[in-house]
């Protein structure tokens, strides 16, 4: 079985590497569970992965955390992913985010250490802009030294919202450029190891009246073209020993829907409950191609402050 889940293991690596490396698998558990369908939502800290636009529209100082459980079919290895993220507005000058994202296996760590900042332009539309410091590391083999990497590289992206577009509902649009400058991120610098820009775009219906909300993004990386889609919907939203609480349900599918010779698709599914200004989001995402790994468990962590 070790054979195996080397052979495994391996096998994830090339799939994320051939993506470029530094993919999100664990940002939020709520987005995951959208099927990652998240760039025109943009309304928590985490959104900073996703649309550095969005972080204008969280009101107050939000932090966010996130833990993935990866593949647990593979048992001599524990892949896990844990990422961190916190939005704050400063007034007149525009809204500040930061985060960081840590992979972690017995062969490999990989980290990204993000800044962002987004601002207002004109009515509801938002700019936004992210620096991205990037680095890995590999253990090595029997004889040899390790290797390591570390580079950066730029987000930027747009966000307007056209309110009651009916009756207590609004209509989001959203789209994104992630990794501007292409950087190699082999050791040696190979241009065979650039790292792809994805261009990604987003809309995203909310009703208020009926308390939920359908997203739907499309991604451009490399010759991949993604789609995302997803729906939250509220299922209960009361006053429980004097705390207003809500139990949300949500549902979603990505995947790669050109040919392809690294076809890719999943399935997502999970559920947020929300106390007052905290909220607890899990996902649970089985890959439709991967077989034998089990599918990811992610949950999340956000609080909003009051000031």
């Amino acid at each position: 079985m070790k054979s195996l889940s080397k052979v495994l293991f391996l096998f994830f690596i090339s799939i994320n590497l051939n993506a470029g490396g530094f993919e999100d698998l664990g940002n939020s558990a709520r987005v995951f569970s959208m099927g990652g369908a998240y760039t025109a939502v943009a309304d928590a800290p985490y959104t900073l992965f996703y649309n550095p636009a969005g972080i204008f529209n969280i009101d107050n100082l939000a932090v966010s955390t996130t833990y993935s459980n990866l593949y647990p079919g593979i048992q001599d290895d524990n892949l896990n992913y844990f990422s961190l993220s916190a939005a704050m507005p400063v007034g007149i000058i525009g809204s500040f985010g930061l985060g960081g994202t840590f992979l972690n296996t017995n062969f490999w760590k990989e980290n990204t250490f993000i800044a962002s900042y987004a601002r207002e332009i004109y009515g509801s539309f938002i700019v936004g802009g992210s620096v991205k410091v990037l680095r890995w590391s590999a253990e090595p083999a029997p004889g040899e030294s390790g290797l390591s990497y570390l580079g950066f590289t730029f987000d930027a992206g747009i966000h307007y919202t056209i309110k009651d577009i009916m009756q207590d509902s609004e209509l989001r649009l959203g789209a994104a450029i992630h990794n501007i400058t292409e950087p190699s991120i082999a050791s040696n610098g190979s241009p065979d190891a650039k790292l792809p820009m994805v261009i990604n775009a987003g809309a995203a219906y909310i009703s208020k009246a009926y308390n939920y909300m359908i997203a739907v993004d499309v991604l451009k990386e490399n010759d991949n073209l993604i789609l995302r889609a997803g729906a939250e919907f509220v299922g209960i939203r009361q006053q429980l020993i004097g705390l207003s609480t809500g139990f949300l349900v949500r549902v979603g599918y990505n995947g790669i829907v050109n040919e392809t010779d690294y076809k890719q698709s999943g399935l997502n599914g999970g559920f947020g409950l929300e106390v007052e200004r905290l909220a607890i989001d899990y996902a649970y995402v089985f890959p439709l191609e991967l077989k034998n790994v089990g599918g990811s468990h992610k949950i999340s962590l956000s609080y909003n402050f009051n000031f």
